[in-house]
């Protein structure tokens, strides 16, 4: 029996950076990632309030073309879409100085009949329809040499308008753009004076335009619209650019000034989504697209008018600008990034949740996002128009595996079938018994398209290796119903495809072109059905529109495995170690990790993916009570019912937190594995100062530590350091921040003195050494801050103090958090070398600190028998051990011996 049912009714673990083989450590730090530095972060947090920023949006048959209007719809959706512009043309004179001749009303009617595809009773804008500026657009009738007869102009414009007053009255006429980009005189239209001479004659001679506005000039170069904008006053209400060319200042200038002024905000040409994002943050209210790409646009339309804007932030010299949106209707989130489709250069963001694990198109679970957007080198020269759209998942089901480059079989959820490729001909369905080795035409390479690609780059090829042809849409429709085939048409936008997780593993796929999704033709077959693409379906029919990408020897089935069973928590001086019982099927691949408040709510998956029946979770915060559970997941996706819920929170006793000894590794020797991460792999030298090695960092490389190495009220950083680039200012020893309005951090030099600085959002609060810290030796330095008191020192003695610093570490939870390099992108990194670093949840004392120092080797003391069995006890590699466990173990976060 097969695995398909008749149709009778209707990634990759994120790993750690650091190079050197180590052993499988299952926490945290998996997902750490050290990503390089950005230009700008964007922070956010998904439950914050946010801003509501609606606009109304439209499309453009200016430029009559119906595949645009029809991809704007499906992507958009009519129901938020509220205008149009359409066009006025300049081609003929007036019948009689006063009528329409028969060719300009059938070019009002085209476009009205593609505005009737969206609706039958849209608001309309009425733009000059310029075309080259030749005679052939401009009649000498209305303009020569670029100067309009401003009355002709008028009557031209008032019969246009009453036209469609007649003839679609359902469509109301709600503003009028006299000339198109009136500052490039190569249209032929006229000047200044003309324009404003026409808005006066219409507002004053012509009556229908009591309740229709006029639109300032809208200027292909926005550096000249507030000119074409203050010189139309007081006729023109409605301020308008493109974004063309024109500086960055400008163009966010000129819609401050706009609404400022009491005027109504509109751009009636927009060209890429990061132009939208600016226009809507300074204060844009209807926005038109010309032309329509696909994704980015359209769900950035949908999500600004059903949601809240969480985060914005720009690059105004690389002509950028990014965001992040939530629908308040659904709780998805989406990250976009944008910029100006002539000017933009190429630009580095980092999308930050201090606050809560999250995905980033399946990728995660991350506190931080590192994206590179593709720019151009120059104005028109290497631009390629890039926009991007992000899913940001997060909670009790998110996607079991990122989907990364490779090759997979795509099942469907209502037959367990596969997609393949049936000669040149058809996409279909092929059904096997669950576990039959799949054909070549089953199998499919999934790639992320070039961001290169042109325009909106946030799709997947998905091709046959075999064949080498791609998922491809019959001739480029638009429409439900239409064939998917496999073809080569060069990766043209009907071969782009993206996912949305639909839950359970499964995905929605959807085209570039279309923005409709890939489905299973209905059918009571069993093989050789049919894919096609359709709007979404309801009910049972939704099933064949499910799909999941599996590993080519994963078996086609949708059976769950056995749960996991006897959870344990531990609570550890940082962090919680969990231990369960494996499911007892022989086919499970990995484990999730679900952690919710204590109260139950908020389930999240902190951690997926998990190769083994432990998990130390060190993204706890201090103090604070969680609820666990863990589900196992096998080969094909299939998820278990959770376990039995267990409640643990980490200790609140005065504790080591971590213990870095750099050893040949870059792991945390203490019980809560806050393991660091690498960009490089990690180099060690043998002049240390504790042990055999320490850390060498020559001014390239650095560490990231994990996300809650330094979220605490009172704290104390201690470490040896030898300084050896001490000619550069600015370095540093620690810098754990939130970017560079948030950040903690000790430098060596300032210029003059040795530095620790804290800040949260407003003045910086620092502490001064008398001298800067002494170079090319190995020193003693630490940082304790605790009971109101923030205090250096140089080993073992205090050398700077304060008690007016108030911020606390926990005010500003820091996440990103470095050894050896600077929340600022322009600060030397670190050269020289570390060793025994320490973290502890406490200021340490004097006699503490030098007891630190005087421990040559990183061990504490042979603890006495007495004090044995007083804590868990555990190996170097933070599996647990019995009480008689004889060598270096770990016991309360530090390095005892046990003999």
């Amino acid at each position: 029996m097969t695995s398909c049912k008749t149709l009778l009714t209707l990634g990759l673990l994120l790993a750690s950076a650091a190079a050197p083989a180590q052993e499988y450590r299952p926490g945290s730090s998996l997902f750490l990632t050290p990503w390089p530095v950005a230009q700008v972060t964007v922070p956010f947090s998904l439950s914050a309030t946010g801003t509501q920023l609606p606009v109304q949006w439209g499309l453009d048959v200016a430029w009559l073309n119906e595949q645009n209007i029809r991809k704007g719809i499906n992507f958009i959706g009519r129901e938020n879409l509220g205008i149009a512009r359409s066009s006025f043309q300049m081609n003929e004179p007036l019948v009689g100085d006063t009528t329409l001749t028969k060719a300009q009303q059938t070019m009002l009617r085209r476009r009205t009949a593609a505005i009737n595809l969206i609706s039958h009773s849209l608001d309309i804008v009425l733009n000059a329809d310029q075309g080259d500026g030749s005679s052939q657009y401009i009649n000498s009738y209305y303009s020569s040499g670029n100067r309009a007869n401003p009355e002709r102009w008028a009557r031209l414009i008032d019969a246009s308008v009453a036209y469609m007053q007649e003839k679609y009255p359902a469509h109301k006429v709600v503003a009028v753009s006299p000339f198109n980009e009136p500052d490039y005189t190569p249209w032929n239209e006229g000047t200044l004076a003309n324009f404003k001479e026409i808005a006066k004659l219409l507002k004053e001679n012509y009556p229908r335009f009591e309740n229709i506005a006029i639109t300032a000039g809208n200027t292909l170069n926005n550096d000249y619209a507030a000119n074409w904008y203050n010189g139309v006053k007081p006729y023109a209400t409605w301020g308008n650019t493109h974004q063309l060319a024109g500086s960055f200042n400008s163009f966010a200038n000129f819609w401050k000034q706009v609404v400022d002024d009491g005027n109504y905000p509109y751009a009636d040409e927009l060209h890429n989504v990061g132009e939208a994002m600016i226009a809507v943050h300074y204060g844009m209210k209807t926005g038109i697209w010309w032309g329509f790409d696909s994704r980015a646009r359209g769900e950035f339309c949908r999500i600004s008018n059903h949601g809240t804007r969480l985060a914005y932030a720009e690059n105004r010299a690389t002509w950028t600008a990014a965001s992040v949106y939530r629908d308040d209707a659904t709780g998805q989130a989406k990250a976009f990034v944008g910029g100006s489709e002539r000017q933009a250069n190429n630009s580095t963001y980092l999308f930050l949740s201090p606050d809560r694990d999250v995905y980033f198109d399946g990728q995660g679970p991350l506190r931080a996002f590192r994206m590179e957007y593709p720019g151009g080198t120059g104005y028109q020269t290497g631009q390629t128009n890039a926009e991007r759209v992000y899913n940001i998942t997060s909670g009790e089901d998110v996607e079991r595996k990122p989907l990364t480059a490779g090759e997979y079989k795509i099942m469907n959820k209502g037959t367990q079938g596969l997609v393949a490729a049936l000669g040149t001909d058809d996409i279909v369905q092929n059904c096997y018994t669950p576990t039959a080795t799949p054909r070549k035409q089953d199998i499919w390479a999934i790639a992320p398209a070039s961001d290169r690609i042109g325009g909106d780059y946030s799709f997947y090829t998905i091709t046959n290796p075999a064949t080498g042809l791609h998922l491809n849409v019959l001739n480029n429709s638009t429409e439900s119903g239409a064939n998917v085939i496999p073809y080569n048409a060069q990766n043209a936008s009907n071969e782009q495809w993206y996912t949305e997780y639909a839950g359970d593993g499964f995905y929605f796929i959807r085209n570039r072109e279309s923005g409709l999704y890939l489905t299973l033709r209905a059918n009571r077959k069993v093989s050789n059905i049919s894919i096609v693409q359709s709007s979404l379906l309801t009910g049972a029919n939704l099933d064949r529109q499910l799909w999941r990408f599996l590993p080519i020897d994963a078996p086609t089935e949708l059976t769950a495995p056995t749960t996991p069973t006897g959870l344990t928590a531990t609570p550890q001086s940082a962090s919680v170690r969990l231990n369960w019982t494996a499911s007892t099927d022989a086919d499970v691949d990995s484990y999730t990790v679900l952690r919710a408040d204590a109260d139950g709510n908020g389930w999240n998956t902190i951690a997926r993916g998990i190769a083994a029946t432990s998990y130390t979770d060190n993204t706890c915060r201090p103090g604070t009570t969680y609820i666990y559970k863990v589900v196992a997941v096998d080969k094909s996706l299939n998820a278990s019912e959770p376990s039995t819920t267990i409640q643990a929170r980490p200790g609140n006793d005065k504790d080591m937190v971590a213990s870095w000894q750099f050893e040949g590794s870059i792991n945390d020797e203490s019980a809560n594995m806050m393991d660091a991460v690498s960009p490089e792999a990690p180099a060690y030298q043998t002049d240390a100062k504790v042990g055999a090695q320490a850390l060498a960092l020559n001014g390239t490389g650095w560490l990231q530590l994990p996300y809650e190495a330094g979220d605490m009220d009172e704290m104390t950083i201690a470490l040896w350091a030898k300084w050896t680039n001490n000619s550069k200012s600015w370095t540093r020893l620690f810098d754990f921040g939130n970017g560079t309005t948030q950040y903690m951090f000790l430098t060596p030099s300032n210029g003059t003195n040795m530095r620790f600085a804290i800040k949260d959002g407003g003045d910086e609060q620092t502490v001064d050494a008398p001298t800067k810290f002494p170079a090319n030796s190995w020193h003693h330095v630490a940082v304790t801050l605790g009971g109101g008191t923030v205090t250096l020192w140089l080993d073992g003695q205090a050398v700077g103090s304060s008690t007016g610093v108030t911020i606390k570490p926990s005010d500003i939870h820091p996440v990103l958090n470095y050894l050896g390099r600077s929340q600022f992108r322009t600060d030397p990194l670190f050269a020289g070398a570390l060793d025994d670093v320490r973290i502890y949840n406490h200021a340490l004392s004097q006699e503490q600190l030098r007891d630190l120092i005087s421990q040559p080797t990183g061990i504490a003391s042979p603890e006495a028998e007495e004090s044995r069995k007083a804590e868990p006890l555990y190996n170097l590699g933070g599996s647990r051990v019995a009480e008689s466990y004889k060598g270096v173990a770990v016991q309360k976060g530090r390095k005892v011996v046990r003999r």
